[in-house]
Order: C-alpha cells, then sequence, then structure tokens
C-alpha cells in the first residue's frame, strides 16, 4: 500500500441477518486508513464481533460490501483473504499442540516460505514482541504466561506482514499491569510497522487510549464514530454518554487524588 493510497478498509453499508430475521448488523460504514487504529465499541450484542468476521469472511455479509486493499473480497477466496490479514482474537488463540515457534511460523509455512526464511521470521516476530526466540521458541502455549501467550499472539497475528490486523477483545483476559504494557507495545509495533488495525472492545477506557478513532455501536449500527477527543466532548447521544461514564469517572478519581 503506497503513502499516496492509505485508504486500507471500506466497509460499505454492511448488513449482517442471521436465521430467524435476527439483524446483527444494520447498514454499517467505516473506514480505516493505513497505520491507524478503529476501535469498536459498545454493549454485549450489538454487533461490533458479527462485523469483524465479516472483514475476514469467518461470516458472510447479507448486504453491502467490504474492500480491502482495493478488491471486494467477496471475489477474493477466503483462505488466502485470511492470510492476508491479522487476527488476535481473545486468550490468544495458540494451537495448544504446536511449539511458539511453530505457532508463529504457521502462516508464513503456508504460504510456502522456506524453512530458513520462516526461522529468519519466527525470530524477527519474537524479538518484536520482547520474547527472546532462544528461551522460548521450543517452549508450549502451556508453559507461557497470559502475556506471554499474548504477545506470541501478536507476533503471529504479524508473521505475515499483514496490512490490517483485527482483533477480538485481545486484552481482556489480562491482569492489569501486563494488559497496559502490551497495549503500549502493540501501539508501537503499529507505528513501526504501519498496518491498520480494527479491535474490538467493550472497555470503553481502553478504545479512548489506544484508538485514533472509535465507532460506537448499538443493535447493528454506528450511532457515532469519531476521535476519542470528540466523543469525550460531544457524545452523541445518552448511549454514548453512558458508556463513557466509567472512564470519566476513573479520571475524575485519579484527579481528585492527584490534588
Amino acid at each position: 500500500m503506497s503513502e499516496a493510497t492509505p485508504l486500507v478498509l471500506d466497509v460499505r453499508n454492511v448488513a449482517k441477518t442471521y436465521a430467524g430475521g435476527i439483524e446483527a448488523v444494520r447498514g454499517v460504514s467505516l473506514s480505516v486508513n493505513r497505520g491507524k487504529l478503529l476501535a469498536l465499541a459498545g454493549a454485549s450484542g450489538c454487533g461490533k464481533t458479527s462485523l469483524l468476521k465479516m472483514i475476514n469472511r469467518l461470516e458472510e455479509t447479507s448486504g453491502g460490501s467490504i474492500v480491502f486493499g482495493g478488491q471486494d473480497i467477496a471475489a477474493l477466496d477466503p483462505v488466502a483473504l485470511r492470510r492476508r490479514i491479522g487476527w488476535v482474537m481473545q486468550g490468544d488463540g495458540l494451537f495448544p499442540h504446536l511449539s511458539v515457534r511453530q505457532n508463529v511460523g504457521l502462516i508464513p509455512r503456508l504460504s510456502g516460505q522456506d524453512g530458513a526464511r520462516i526461522e529468519l521470521r519466527v525470530r524477527e516476530m519474537l524479538d518484536l514482541v520482547r520474547l527472546d526466540p532462544r528461551e522460548f521458541g521450543d517452549r508450549m502455549p502451556a508453559e507461557l504466561s497470559g502475556g506471554q501467550r499474548q504477545r506470541v499472539g501478536f507476533a503471529r497475528a504479524l508473521a505475515g506482514e499483514p496490512e490490517l490486523v483485527l482483533m477480538d477483545e485481545p486484552f481482556s483476559a489480562l491482569d492489569p499491569i501486563t494488559r497496559d504494557g502490551l497495549q503500549q507495545d502493540f501501539k508501537s509495533l503499529q507505528a513501526d510497522l504501519g498496518f491498520a488495525a480494527v479491535m474490538v472492545t467493550h472497555d470503553m477506557a481502553e478504545a479512548l487510549i489506544m484508538a485514533d478513532e472509535v465507532a460506537v455501536m448499538r443493535a447493528g449500527q454506528i450511532v457515532q464514530q469519531g476521535t476519542p477527543h470528540t466523543l469525550m466532548t460531544a457524545p452523541a447521544d445518552d448511549y454514548v454518554s453512558g458508556l463513557l461514564e466509567t472512564p470519566r469517572r476513573q479520571m475524575q478519581a485519579i484527579a481528585e487524588l492527584a490534588r
């Protein structure tokens, strides 16, 4: 993706209807540029995870279109598409029977790269997420802490050099200190590598801290999209204000303590 054409993802009026006429997503449009992170926030059941899964065709759309890298994903092979998009899920999603080295090298291996190149890529990725390849490469996922497993999950997602990374509650299972460290490390990785990212979260504080833009969803629709500053200073309605109440209260409590 050249600097002249930074648009990586363009979601156009996308809908998803499940059996029984349940409308999970209704007419959603959004876009994400290279190097930017968009957070999808909202209460459980608002449609944010369904939307995320449609972007890499884990689920198919019922209407509208999704353009990735200038191509309509409906015309692409789903498996090939997923190899071009990094995927990080809650709880890391590592294959328990594969070592750290094998997990991280999975996409390069499926892409037909030779062993020497795969090993080099694995080492580069583990170094990027601050895990020593010599110490961690041969460990199994069960031998890692939660934070280490999540770091391996990020390394695996980035090993295929994706233009886009999708994340479904990637930090929610971590303790606060590990979570904060990984959030900062992820932003540094994004700044260094320049990929676009879409993150699903129910934590508005996390969305405000990490995202360049936040799309707040309710009942399958985006009710407000904008920068964290815009949401904090001009929430569109009581629903958005309610979601912002917890981070507001936390900030006020910390400010009181500082006084």
